[in-house]
Protein backbone atom coordinates (compact mmCIF):
# COMPACT_ATOMS: atom_id res chain seq x y z
CA UNK A 1 0.00 0.00 0.00
CA UNK A 2 1.44 3.40 -0.90
CA UNK A 3 1.12 6.23 1.14
CA UNK A 4 -0.64 9.24 -0.20
CA UNK A 5 1.07 12.59 -0.17
CA UNK A 6 -1.42 14.12 2.69
CA UNK A 7 -0.10 10.78 4.78
CA UNK A 8 3.12 11.78 3.66
CA UNK A 9 2.65 15.23 4.93
CA UNK A 10 1.47 14.28 8.21
CA UNK A 11 4.04 12.60 9.19
CA UNK A 12 6.49 15.12 8.30
CA UNK A 13 4.80 17.33 10.60
CA UNK A 14 4.52 15.07 13.55
CA UNK A 15 8.41 14.63 12.77
CA UNK A 16 9.23 17.99 13.13
CA UNK A 17 7.06 18.65 16.23
CA UNK A 18 8.42 15.73 17.91
CA UNK A 19 12.10 16.36 17.05
CA UNK A 20 11.12 20.53 17.99
CA UNK A 21 9.72 19.17 21.42
CA UNK A 22 12.75 17.29 22.35
CA UNK A 23 15.09 19.95 21.47
CA UNK A 24 12.63 22.09 23.59
CA UNK A 25 13.47 19.47 26.90
CA UNK A 26 17.24 19.38 25.71
CA UNK A 27 17.89 23.08 25.77
CA UNK A 28 15.79 23.54 29.06
CA UNK A 29 17.39 21.15 30.93
CA UNK A 30 19.04 23.19 33.90
CA UNK A 31 23.09 23.72 33.73
CA UNK A 32 25.94 23.17 36.14
CA UNK A 33 26.21 26.54 37.61
CA UNK A 34 29.64 27.92 38.71
CA UNK A 35 30.08 28.28 42.63
CA UNK A 36 29.25 31.64 43.86
CA UNK A 37 32.17 34.12 43.27
CA UNK A 38 33.91 31.61 41.37
CA UNK A 39 33.46 32.70 37.73
CA UNK A 40 33.41 29.99 35.06
CA UNK A 41 36.86 29.87 32.92
CA UNK A 42 35.35 31.19 29.93
CA UNK A 43 38.80 31.91 28.16
CA UNK A 44 38.74 34.82 25.34
CA UNK A 45 35.61 34.90 23.94
CA UNK A 46 34.98 36.91 21.12
CA UNK A 47 31.80 37.32 19.02
CA UNK A 48 30.73 34.05 20.78
CA UNK A 49 33.52 32.22 20.44
CA UNK A 50 37.08 31.50 21.80
CA UNK A 51 40.11 32.22 20.41
CA UNK A 52 43.67 33.09 21.20
CA UNK A 53 44.33 35.59 24.40
CA UNK A 54 47.41 37.00 22.28
CA UNK A 55 46.91 39.55 19.22
CA UNK A 56 49.99 39.77 17.34
CA UNK A 57 51.31 43.37 17.29
CA UNK A 58 50.64 44.65 14.14
CA UNK A 59 52.19 48.27 13.79
CA UNK A 60 54.00 50.64 16.26
CA UNK A 61 52.02 52.07 19.16
CA UNK A 62 52.96 56.09 18.43
CA UNK A 63 51.24 58.60 20.32
CA UNK A 64 48.44 60.31 18.63
CA UNK A 65 48.67 64.00 17.42
CA UNK A 66 47.14 66.29 20.03
CA UNK A 67 43.39 67.27 19.30
CA UNK A 68 43.64 71.11 20.81
CA UNK A 69 39.84 71.45 20.28
CA UNK A 70 38.98 68.30 22.18
CA UNK A 71 41.54 68.71 24.64
CA UNK A 72 40.21 72.12 25.41
CA UNK A 73 36.76 71.03 25.04
CA UNK A 74 37.41 68.76 27.97
CA UNK A 75 39.26 70.91 29.84
CA UNK A 76 36.76 73.77 30.24
CA UNK A 77 34.07 71.47 30.94
CA UNK A 78 36.12 69.58 34.05
CA UNK A 79 38.19 72.33 35.25
CA UNK A 80 34.87 74.30 35.49
CA UNK A 81 36.60 77.22 32.98
CA UNK A 82 33.13 77.81 31.10
CA UNK A 83 29.90 79.68 32.28
CA UNK A 84 28.43 76.11 31.88
CA UNK A 85 28.19 73.72 34.57
CA UNK A 86 29.80 69.91 33.34
CA UNK A 87 27.31 67.91 31.65
CA UNK A 88 27.01 65.03 33.86
CA UNK A 89 26.67 61.85 31.42
CA UNK A 90 29.03 61.03 28.86
CA UNK A 91 27.69 58.89 25.95
CA UNK A 92 30.44 57.01 24.08
CA UNK A 93 30.38 55.10 21.18
CA UNK A 94 32.95 52.50 20.86
CA UNK A 95 34.01 51.86 17.03
CA UNK A 96 37.05 51.18 14.94
CA UNK A 97 39.52 53.95 13.65
CA UNK A 98 38.66 53.66 9.79
CA UNK A 99 34.58 53.43 10.85
CA UNK A 100 34.26 56.91 9.66
CA UNK A 101 31.23 56.43 7.75
CA UNK A 102 29.40 55.32 11.12
CA UNK A 103 31.02 57.85 13.15
CA UNK A 104 29.08 60.54 10.48
CA UNK A 105 25.80 58.93 10.08
CA UNK A 106 25.53 59.26 14.42
CA UNK A 107 26.54 62.56 14.41
CA UNK A 108 24.34 64.25 12.41
CA UNK A 109 21.52 62.12 13.14
CA UNK A 110 21.24 61.10 17.08
CA UNK A 111 23.66 63.52 18.80
CA UNK A 112 22.85 66.26 17.14
CA UNK A 113 18.86 65.72 16.71
CA UNK A 114 19.08 65.65 21.04
CA UNK A 115 21.44 68.10 21.72
CA UNK A 116 20.00 70.21 24.04
CA UNK A 117 20.19 67.16 26.33
CA UNK A 118 23.07 67.36 28.69
CA UNK A 119 25.50 64.94 27.41
CA UNK A 120 28.93 64.75 26.02
CA UNK A 121 28.85 62.36 22.71
CA UNK A 122 32.24 60.58 21.91
CA UNK A 123 33.96 58.21 20.25
CA UNK A 124 36.40 55.71 21.49
CA UNK A 125 38.98 54.42 18.80
CA UNK A 126 41.93 52.42 19.15
CA UNK A 127 45.54 53.70 18.36
CA UNK A 128 44.38 54.27 14.35
CA UNK A 129 48.33 53.00 13.34
CA UNK A 130 50.17 54.43 9.72
CA UNK A 131 47.15 54.00 7.74
CA UNK A 132 44.87 56.21 9.55
CA UNK A 133 46.34 58.28 11.81
CA UNK A 134 46.12 61.46 9.56
CA UNK A 135 43.01 60.98 8.57
CA UNK A 136 41.22 60.17 12.48
CA UNK A 137 43.80 63.52 13.44
CA UNK A 138 41.64 65.54 10.74
CA UNK A 139 38.88 64.39 11.57
CA UNK A 140 39.24 64.88 15.63
CA UNK A 141 40.57 68.41 14.39
CA UNK A 142 37.12 69.00 12.69
CA UNK A 143 34.76 67.77 15.49
CA UNK A 144 36.65 67.18 18.80
CA UNK A 145 35.05 64.19 19.84
CA UNK A 146 37.22 61.45 19.84
CA UNK A 147 38.90 59.89 22.68
CA UNK A 148 42.05 57.59 21.71
CA UNK A 149 43.26 54.91 23.56
CA UNK A 150 46.78 55.08 21.77
CA UNK A 151 47.99 52.03 24.05
CA UNK A 152 45.81 49.76 22.22
CA UNK A 153 46.23 48.33 18.85
CA UNK A 154 43.16 48.27 16.49
CA UNK A 155 42.27 44.38 16.36
CA UNK A 156 39.31 42.69 16.51
CA UNK A 157 40.64 40.52 20.12
CA UNK A 158 41.52 44.03 21.62
CA UNK A 159 38.22 45.62 20.75
CA UNK A 160 35.71 42.87 21.65
CA UNK A 161 38.16 42.28 25.07
CA UNK A 162 39.52 45.13 26.94
CA UNK A 163 38.99 48.23 25.15
CA UNK A 164 35.93 49.32 27.08
CA UNK A 165 38.05 48.70 30.73
CA UNK A 166 40.71 50.63 29.01
CA UNK A 167 38.29 53.26 28.05
CA UNK A 168 36.84 53.18 31.54
CA UNK A 169 41.07 53.31 33.14
CA UNK A 170 41.85 56.12 30.60
CA UNK A 171 38.87 58.29 32.33
CA UNK A 172 40.07 57.78 35.34
CA UNK A 173 43.97 58.49 35.02
CA UNK A 174 42.37 61.35 33.11
CA UNK A 175 39.63 62.75 35.80
CA UNK A 176 37.26 63.06 33.18
CA UNK A 177 34.10 62.53 35.99
CA UNK A 178 30.46 61.84 34.39
CA UNK A 179 28.00 61.19 37.08
CA UNK A 180 26.73 58.16 34.18
CA UNK A 181 28.76 56.54 31.56
CA UNK A 182 27.44 54.93 28.63
CA UNK A 183 29.38 52.68 26.28
CA UNK A 184 27.38 51.61 23.20
CA UNK A 185 27.98 50.44 19.78
CA UNK A 186 27.84 51.87 16.63
CA UNK A 187 25.22 50.07 15.13
CA UNK A 188 22.83 51.14 18.05
CA UNK A 189 20.44 54.00 17.63
CA UNK A 190 19.96 56.00 20.52
CA UNK A 191 16.76 57.87 21.96
CA UNK A 192 19.10 59.72 23.85
CA UNK A 193 16.18 62.04 25.09
CA UNK A 194 13.89 59.26 26.08
CA UNK A 195 16.63 57.72 27.88
CA UNK A 196 17.28 61.24 29.71
CA UNK A 197 13.80 61.26 30.62
CA UNK A 198 13.42 57.91 31.93
CA UNK A 199 16.22 56.50 33.29
CA UNK A 200 18.89 58.99 34.17
CA UNK A 201 17.05 62.42 35.16
CA UNK A 202 14.77 60.55 37.73
CA UNK A 203 18.35 60.07 39.19
CA UNK A 204 19.82 63.00 39.13
CA UNK A 205 19.70 65.87 41.11
CA UNK A 206 20.73 69.48 40.55
CA UNK A 207 19.96 71.58 43.82
CA UNK A 208 23.60 73.69 43.65
CA UNK A 209 23.58 74.39 39.81
CA UNK A 210 25.71 70.83 39.39
CA UNK A 211 24.73 67.61 38.50
CA UNK A 212 25.26 65.08 40.99
CA UNK A 213 23.79 61.14 41.16
CA UNK A 214 21.38 59.91 43.68
CA UNK A 215 22.43 56.86 42.76
CA UNK A 216 25.67 54.47 43.64
CA UNK A 217 26.76 51.44 42.47
CA UNK A 218 24.59 51.43 39.54
CA UNK A 219 24.20 49.51 35.63
CA UNK A 220 21.39 50.73 33.52
CA UNK A 221 21.50 47.38 30.26
CA UNK A 222 19.86 44.86 29.11
CA UNK A 223 20.78 41.55 31.97
CA UNK A 224 21.55 38.86 29.57
CA UNK A 225 22.36 34.89 30.37
CA UNK A 226 24.34 32.80 28.08
CA UNK A 227 24.61 29.03 28.86
CA UNK A 228 27.97 28.38 26.92
CA UNK A 229 30.03 30.60 29.66
CA UNK A 230 27.46 30.30 32.55
CA UNK A 231 26.85 34.15 33.15
CA UNK A 232 24.48 36.78 33.73
CA UNK A 233 25.49 40.20 32.21
CA UNK A 234 24.89 43.53 30.65
CA UNK A 235 24.27 43.04 26.83
CA UNK A 236 27.32 44.63 25.61
CA UNK A 237 25.36 46.56 23.00
CA UNK A 238 24.85 49.46 25.26
CA UNK A 239 24.96 49.79 28.97
CA UNK A 240 25.51 52.73 31.63
CA UNK A 241 27.46 52.88 34.72
CA UNK A 242 27.35 55.63 37.70
CA UNK A 243 31.29 57.27 38.20
CA UNK A 244 31.81 55.41 40.81
CA UNK A 245 30.94 51.84 39.25
CA UNK A 246 33.81 52.74 36.38
CA UNK A 247 36.41 53.15 39.43
CA UNK A 248 35.70 49.81 40.70
CA UNK A 249 35.76 48.02 37.41
CA UNK A 250 39.10 49.87 36.24
CA UNK A 251 40.82 48.83 39.48
CA UNK A 252 39.10 45.12 39.14
CA UNK A 253 40.56 45.07 35.62
CA UNK A 254 43.95 46.63 36.86
CA UNK A 255 44.11 43.64 39.88
CA UNK A 256 42.55 40.57 38.00
CA UNK A 257 43.66 41.52 34.18
CA UNK A 258 40.64 39.60 32.62
CA UNK A 259 40.42 39.41 28.97
CA UNK A 260 37.32 37.96 27.87
CA UNK A 261 34.30 39.14 26.01
CA UNK A 262 34.03 42.91 26.93
CA UNK A 263 30.61 42.42 28.50
CA UNK A 264 31.41 38.86 30.19
CA UNK A 265 34.15 40.86 31.69
CA UNK A 266 32.02 43.10 33.84
CA UNK A 267 30.58 39.74 35.38
CA UNK A 268 33.58 37.83 36.12
CA UNK A 269 35.85 40.81 37.52
CA UNK A 270 32.87 41.44 39.86
CA UNK A 271 32.65 37.90 40.77
CA UNK A 272 36.29 37.83 41.22
CA UNK A 273 36.12 40.77 43.31
CA UNK A 274 33.07 39.93 45.23
CA UNK A 275 31.35 42.58 44.35
CA UNK A 276 27.86 43.54 44.34
CA UNK A 277 26.18 46.22 41.63
CA UNK A 278 22.61 47.65 41.43
CA UNK A 279 21.16 46.99 38.18
CA UNK A 280 17.98 49.49 36.34
CA UNK A 281 16.93 46.28 33.32
CA UNK A 282 15.57 47.43 30.15
CA UNK A 283 12.23 46.19 28.98
CA UNK A 284 11.88 44.30 25.58
CA UNK A 285 10.23 47.74 24.53
CA UNK A 286 12.76 49.64 25.01
CA UNK A 287 16.21 47.89 24.50
CA UNK A 288 15.72 45.48 21.38
CA UNK A 289 17.71 44.28 18.24
CA UNK A 290 15.37 45.95 15.32
CA UNK A 291 13.87 43.14 12.89
CA UNK A 292 12.50 44.67 9.42
CA UNK A 293 10.93 41.26 8.52
CA UNK A 294 8.50 42.52 11.62
CA UNK A 295 7.57 46.13 10.38
CA UNK A 296 4.09 46.58 8.41
CA UNK A 297 6.03 46.39 5.03
CA UNK A 298 5.07 50.02 4.13
CA UNK A 299 8.93 51.42 3.78
CA UNK A 300 8.62 52.41 7.31
CA UNK A 301 10.19 50.77 10.69
CA UNK A 302 6.54 50.89 12.64
CA UNK A 303 5.74 47.11 13.77
CA UNK A 304 2.71 45.32 12.52
CA UNK A 305 -0.57 45.02 14.78
CA UNK A 306 0.58 41.37 15.61
CA UNK A 307 4.45 41.74 16.85
CA UNK A 308 5.46 40.82 20.02
CA UNK A 309 6.93 44.20 21.81
CA UNK A 310 8.95 42.78 24.42
CA UNK A 311 10.79 39.99 22.60
CA UNK A 312 14.26 40.43 21.81
CA UNK A 313 13.21 40.69 18.40
CA UNK A 314 10.56 43.32 16.85
CA UNK A 315 10.27 46.47 14.91
CA UNK A 316 9.25 50.16 16.77
CA UNK A 317 5.80 49.87 18.52
CA UNK A 318 4.14 51.75 21.06
CA UNK A 319 6.84 55.05 22.63
CA UNK A 320 8.82 53.27 24.76
CA UNK A 321 12.04 52.60 22.11
CA UNK A 322 15.26 54.05 23.44
CA UNK A 323 18.37 51.60 22.32
CA UNK A 324 17.57 50.42 18.70
CA UNK A 325 20.14 47.53 17.97
CA UNK A 326 21.58 45.96 14.89
CA UNK A 327 21.22 48.36 12.66
CA UNK A 328 24.57 48.25 10.59
CA UNK A 329 22.53 48.52 7.24
CA UNK A 330 22.70 52.32 6.58
CA UNK A 331 19.12 52.38 5.09
CA UNK A 332 17.31 50.31 8.24
CA UNK A 333 19.67 52.89 9.90
CA UNK A 334 17.77 56.15 8.25
CA UNK A 335 14.58 54.13 8.37
CA UNK A 336 14.62 54.24 12.19
CA UNK A 337 16.32 57.27 12.54
CA UNK A 338 12.64 58.61 10.19
CA UNK A 339 10.94 57.58 13.48
CA UNK A 340 12.44 59.92 15.56
CA UNK A 341 12.45 64.39 15.86
CA UNK A 342 14.05 66.51 18.66
CA UNK A 343 10.83 65.85 21.24
CA UNK A 344 11.80 61.97 20.69
CA UNK A 345 9.67 59.07 19.23
CA UNK A 346 7.30 60.44 17.33
CA UNK A 347 3.44 59.24 16.72
CA UNK A 348 3.10 56.08 14.68
CA UNK A 349 0.35 56.94 11.85
CA UNK A 350 -1.89 54.94 10.93
CA UNK A 351 -1.16 52.32 8.54
CA UNK A 352 -2.13 52.51 5.01
CA UNK A 353 -3.56 49.08 4.48
CA UNK A 354 -2.94 45.37 6.09
CA UNK A 355 0.58 44.58 7.33
CA UNK A 356 2.56 42.38 4.76
CA UNK A 357 4.50 40.31 7.18
CA UNK A 358 6.32 37.93 5.59
CA UNK A 359 5.72 33.77 6.07
CA UNK A 360 8.64 33.03 8.11
CA UNK A 361 7.41 35.70 10.68
CA UNK A 362 4.22 33.63 10.69
CA UNK A 363 5.78 30.07 11.19
CA UNK A 364 7.96 31.65 14.37
CA UNK A 365 4.34 33.32 15.85
CA UNK A 366 2.74 29.54 15.58
CA UNK A 367 5.82 27.86 17.55
CA UNK A 368 5.51 30.61 20.29
CA UNK A 369 1.51 30.11 20.12
CA UNK A 370 1.97 26.46 20.72
CA UNK A 371 4.41 26.90 23.30
CA UNK A 372 7.81 25.89 21.70
CA UNK A 373 9.28 28.94 20.35
CA UNK A 374 11.81 30.90 22.36
CA UNK A 375 12.25 33.70 19.66
CA UNK A 376 9.08 35.58 20.93
CA UNK A 377 11.06 36.49 24.85
CA UNK A 378 13.18 38.68 26.14
CA UNK A 379 16.77 38.36 27.10
CA UNK A 380 15.80 38.63 30.71
CA UNK A 381 13.30 36.45 30.32
CA UNK A 382 16.31 33.66 29.15
CA UNK A 383 17.78 33.78 32.58
CA UNK A 384 17.22 30.52 34.81
CA UNK A 385 15.29 30.30 37.94
CA UNK A 386 18.13 28.81 39.70
CA UNK A 387 20.15 31.79 39.28
CA UNK A 388 18.19 34.22 41.74
CA UNK A 389 17.79 34.57 44.95
CA UNK A 390 15.58 36.71 47.24
CA UNK A 391 18.29 38.50 49.89
CA UNK A 392 17.81 41.02 52.77
CA UNK A 393 14.34 42.20 50.85
CA UNK A 394 16.10 42.53 47.37
CA UNK A 395 15.84 40.31 44.28
CA UNK A 396 19.91 39.17 43.38
CA UNK A 397 20.63 37.64 40.08
CA UNK A 398 24.30 35.09 39.80
CA UNK A 399 25.32 36.70 43.14
CA UNK A 400 25.82 40.27 41.27
CA UNK A 401 23.43 42.12 40.21
CA UNK A 402 20.96 43.97 43.24
CA UNK A 403 17.75 44.21 40.94
CA UNK A 404 15.61 45.26 44.30
CA UNK A 405 12.27 44.75 45.58
CA UNK A 406 11.21 43.27 42.34
CA UNK A 407 12.47 40.60 40.20
CA UNK A 408 11.93 42.86 36.86
CA UNK A 409 14.24 45.48 38.10
CA UNK A 410 12.69 47.98 35.30
CA UNK A 411 13.02 51.91 35.36
CA UNK A 412 11.37 53.10 38.98
CA UNK A 413 14.12 55.16 40.36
Amino acid sequence: MRATPKLIRLLVICLIITTTFTVHLVVGKQSQHHAAFEPPDSGTVVHGKQVNKVAKALYPLHPFPESPMQVSLSDDDHNHTSSQPPKPWLAAVICAAADFEHRAAIRSTWMQLFRDVPFDGRFVVANPGPQWTAMVAMENRTFGDIIVLDHLQEDDVTANTVKTLEFYKWLVSHDYRYEFVSKMDTDLWLNARGFWDKFLAPRLSNKTGVWKSTVERTVIGELYYTRSWDLVFPHGSMYTVTWDMVGLLSSLQSRFKVVTGEDMALAVLMLKGRERANFVNFRGTEKFDYDDRDSRGDGTAWSRASTHPNSTRHALYGTDPIAIHELKDSKLWRKVADCFDETGLKKAPEPLGPDRTPFSVHWFDFWDFVGFGHRHRSRFDGIPDFLWSFQDGSWICDDIWNLGKTKTGYSAA
